[in-house]
């Protein structure tokens, strides 16, 4: 435990330191935008950057069109370069994670999201270590934008989530659309998906969120040098750039540095990711020419560039299916366990209306009849639609990439409420005040980017940057590192909440989804091909005997998943997180099996402590350490 209490304490220890509206007026409309952003330059702070820059030797590399080949380029620039190219990326890296200023973080309220929160307010309020729960004098300061949404569920989910981890009763302001808990303020934010209208609503967005970030400040007093604010924004930006060009000059001295999550897609070319659609080229180059003006860098962050390549949080955090339990209350967890069994329900059904060509009500009739209302009534959606049933819909439930995401369910069913795919949210836990060895792994390379020509290269100086891997890390380490991260920070907040506590309800839902999806996938089977049966299969048995399964017990009348549960059982008493080995930043990264091996996907399962086995109650598979974990290149 020295190990791990060193680990926590390093990464964890405390530092110093939203309503429905229009499209943003356009927010460069000329002669009022520039009298604002020429009062930029005569800052003390331009003319320092503008020294510095004319300082280092300026260099452009070759155009690239994907990823990889922009990767290769960074990692091979000529020698005369590279203390310049070194000296640009540690400054950004400095800003976009500084602990001793105030960060601003735009947020949904998806899981992934809510973790990497937990990861910043773990940090920020001494989780696990403090004395006293609650606001505390010394926590550190934070700004949440909870992103509106058209049901109004993640200011709500995001206000509730804060005052869990924090134990701080809210505090409300502003007709209730900021809640402050202690130092950390939750802020009613702007709909993205609203890009016209609603003048009034967005002026009132952009003034609480004014409000709140000023109080925060004199909260923490951030003051000189200090008063400065890092916004990590999503990936649709029409909102940012109208916050910046109509806020107060005082806030918009302020900006130190901006990360912008998930909007661009670099893996072929350079383009708008599913989630960044909505912005358009002039809104990326406006965003360029706002950054330049007040300059700041603008870094992108994105999954795919971070070899974050796992679609599934069950592969970076330990027993997900069960410990989500731990860092979310059930009131926040039980959604994501709706939707996982809605979407199970219904690929086994679909898989049923193909093999017996009934489709539409039909199929629809099937459900209602082996699926028990009483405990289904709630969350039974898709699985009762009979546009869900369509043909084609149902002959693709057999494709490779639908029986996969079938399996991966039933072992772990919390799923993202984004159809996107990916954990997203996972690319900002290489930023922000809980980041303290980002330098050692990440480079925040400076890019130059033709956006009308889809390409990029590497440029020094530049206001943009893309945060990629160091050319010594590859896709285990980053992947044993995130896991590393996340066991910490359940770590903290498990000493606060302890292990979870799972109801009847939960136990008797999945009770009756396994009894459903077993009668429809059984009555499949004979009219499968031999190699589908083979892979529907894994899904049967994850139902049965996965992660889920074991933790909520529904399993105990299997024989084999009884004698499973039956030979762990001394791991069952006083389950205990026992992690003797190292989960540094870099260190003991071979320390976790299961997980990766020749590019299939797993899902991360117990660490081995020798001989010993170290498994929640009921919960490790009888099948060993990872199980199946397929990922595209079959169920093998």
């Amino acid at each position: 435990m020295n190990y791990i209490n060193r680990f926590i304490n390093r990464h964890l220890s405390p530092r110093p330191r939203t309503q429905r509206p229009s499209q943003p007026p356009k927010p460069l409309a000329s002669s009022h935008h520039q009298q604002r952003i020429r009062l930029r330059p005569h800052s003390h702070h331009k003319h320092k950057r503008r020294k510095r820059r004319r300082e280092m030797t300026a260099f452009k590399g070759p155009w690239s069109s994907d990823l990889d080949s922009f990767k290769k380029l960074v990692h091979s620039i000529p020698e005369q370069y590279k203390p310049s190219f070194a000296t640009s990326s540690k400054a950004t890296l400095d800003k976009i994670c500084d602990p001793g200023v105030l960060h601003v973080w735009e947020s949904n309220s998806d899981v992934d999201s809510l973790l990497q929160l937990a990861s910043i307010i773990a940090k920020l309020c001494n989780l696990g270590v403090r004395k006293n729960a609650g606001a505390n004098p010394k926590d550190g300061c934070m700004v949440i934008i909870a992103e509106e949404n058209s049901s109004g569920s993640n200011f709500s989910r995001i206000c509730e989530y804060v005052g869990y981890l924090t134990g701080a009763k809210s505090r409300n302001h502003l007709e209730d659309t900021v809640a402050a808990y202690g130092k950390i303020v939750v802020v009613r934010g702007w709909d993205n998906s609203v890009l016209s209208g609603q003048r009034e609503a967005l002026e009132k967005t952009v003034r609480r969120i004014n409000i709140a970030i000023e109080r925060v400040l004199k909260m923490g007093k951030f003051e000189g040098k200090k008063r400065k604010i890092v916004w990590h924004h999503n990936a649709v930006i029409p909102f940012l750039l109208h916050w910046i060009n109509t806020t107060t000059p005082a806030l918009r001295l302020t900006i130190s540095a901006i990360t912008i999550t998930g909007s661009l897609d670099f893996s072929t070319g350079i383009g708008p990711s599913i989630a960044g659609r909505a912005n358009k080229v002039p809104d990326l180059e406006r965003l360029e020419q706002y950054a330049k003006k007040l300059g700041v860098p603008v870094v992108f962050l994105d999954s795919s560039s971070q070899l974050i390549n796992f679609d599934y949080l069950g592969t970076y955090m330990y027993y997900y299916a069960y410990y989500i339990n731990t860092f979310l209350p059930s009131s926040l967890s039980r959604p994501h366990l709706e939707k996982a069994q809605d979407e199970l329900v219904t690929f086994a059904f679909r898989l049923r209306a193909a093999s017996e060509a009934k489709y539409g009500i039909e199929a629809v009739k099937m459900v209602q009849k082996y699926l028990d209302p009483r405990t289904a009534k709630q969350w039974a959606h898709n699985c009762i639609n009979k546009d869900s049933y369509e043909k084609s819909k149902c002959r693709a439930a057999g494709k490779d990439e639908s029986i996969h995401h079938a399996v991966q369910l039933a072992d772990c069913p919390f799923a993202r409420f984004s159809p996107t795919p990916g954990v997203p949210a996972f690319a900002r836990l290489a930023v922000g005040p809980a980041s303290t060895s980002t330098k050692d792994h990440y480079t925040a390379a400076p890019v130059s980017i033709a956006f009308r020509k889809s390409q990029f290269r590497p440029a020094s100086p530049s206001t943009f940057y893309i945060l990629i891997p160091q050319a010594s890390q590859d896709l285990e380490k980053v992947t044993n590192r995130i896991q590393g991260l996340m066991m910490a920070v359940l770590e903290r907040v498990r000493r606060e909440k302890g292990n979870p506590v799972l109801g009847d309800a939960e136990k008797s839902m999945w009770r009756d989804v396994v009894k459903a999806c077993s009668w429809a996938l059984d009555g499949s089977e004979e009219k499968m091909p031999k190699e589908m049966v083979r892979k529907v299969r894994f899904v049967k048995q994850k139902l049965k005997s996965g992660t889920w399964g074991y933790a909520v017990n529904a399993p105990a009348t299997n024989a084999d998943a009884a004698g499973g549960a039956a030979s762990n059982g001394a791991v069952q008493q006083g389950v205990e997180m026992n992690r003797p080995y190292a989960f540094d930043q870099g260190k003991g990264q071979s320390a976790t099996p299961g997980y990766y091996q020749g590019g299939v996907q797993h899902v991360l399962q117990a660490p081995l402590d020798g001989a010993v086995q170290v498994a929640p109650a009921q919960v490790y598979p009888s099948v060993g350490l990872g199980g199946l974990r397929g990922s595209g290149r079959g169920f093998t």
